[in-house]
């Protein structure tokens, strides 16, 4: 046995489909509320849960301690000699340390198994299309270097965009001070956010959906190098005509050589709100 088991957060959004071919293991983000901890599925989050955490003032979203990491890990090492765990971005949650912790606590207790946490930078499918070069990789037999190395690549090379309605669901988390500064700036206006190696940034406001799909498109243009194969994902949770919208227009101008249309997942709903509409994309192969 010395294949390599991928392993990501839920808020890669990855569709079921491409989970379900690469065998792509998915540990749940955690949210607690008033004591009560809540995975990262829609059996424990289902929407009317959703809405009500959406109106609460403070919501927590500390990651999983070391020994659930552990636990998972050991749980695939009876599967594979390799794990590549690749992580949500390190600049906005603590996953990375406490889901290394684990890993050292599970290579101690299992001395063949080797493990790579992963740093995406990054989240949503951006992270998911990190995940899935990961995958493919592994399919292909390439060792955990390999694996690791193919991951790397889509990094380097990955981004993403998110509309949303309003930033004050995502403000509550503490960690986007500048950005809700910015967007409160003006009235009834629709921020638009980057993020890419990461860093977040402010990319423009609109005043409405249609606006905001737009400049969505116009801003990929700016990115997309038209000689290599395109890979986009287009993300939503209650605006499944705009992501349609959104997609066509995509498939329109670009061509795209891969194209899925996914859900956020419900924490993602309950930090970001539901009303956000976002595309994640990379050029080559």
């Amino acid at each position: 046995m010395n294949r390599v088991a991928v392993v990501t957060d839920s808020v890669a959004s990855l569709p079921q489909e491409v989970i379900d071919k690469y065998n792509i293991h998915i540990i749940p983000v955690r949210l607690t509320i008033e004591g009560k901890v809540y995975r990262d599925t829609d059996e424990d989050l289902p929407p009317e849960i959703v809405h009500e955490f959406q109106r609460l003032p403070q919501i927590d979203t500390t990651p999983w301690p070391p020994e659930f990491y552990f636990q998972e890990y050991e749980k695939l090492s009876q599967k594979a000699d390799n794990i590549v765990h690749v992580v949500c971005f390190s600049q906005f949650t603590s996953t990375i340390s406490l889901a290394k912790a684990g890993a050292k606590m599970a290579q101690e207790a299992i001395p063949h198994l080797k493990i790579e946490v992963f740093d995406s930078a990054t989240t949503t499918m951006a992270q998911g299309f990190i995940a899935l070069a990961a995958a493919r990789a592994a399919a292909n037999g390439k060792d955990i270097n390999g694996v690791v190395e193919a991951a790397n690549a889509i990094k380097l090379k990955v981004n993403s965009i998110f509309a949303f309605d309003t930033l004050n669901y995502l403000a509550r988390t503490g960690r986007i001070n500048k950005l809700a500064a910015w967007a409160s700036s003006l009235l009834k206006v629709k921020p638009l956010v980057g993020l890419s190696q990461g860093e977040a940034h402010p990319l423009s406001l609109v005043r409405s959906r249609s606006q905001a799909i737009r400049n969505i498109v116009k801003t990929m243009r700016g990115s997309i190098e038209s000689e290599k194969p395109l890979h986009v994902a287009i993300m939503d949770v209650e605006c499944p005509r705009e992501a349609e919208e959104l997609a066509n227009m995509v498939k329109e101008q670009f061509q795209p050589a891969e194209l899925y249309i996914t859900q956020f997942t419900p924490v993602m709903q309950i930090v970001a709100g539901s009303d956000i509409l976002g595309a994640a994309f990379y050029c080559g192969e």
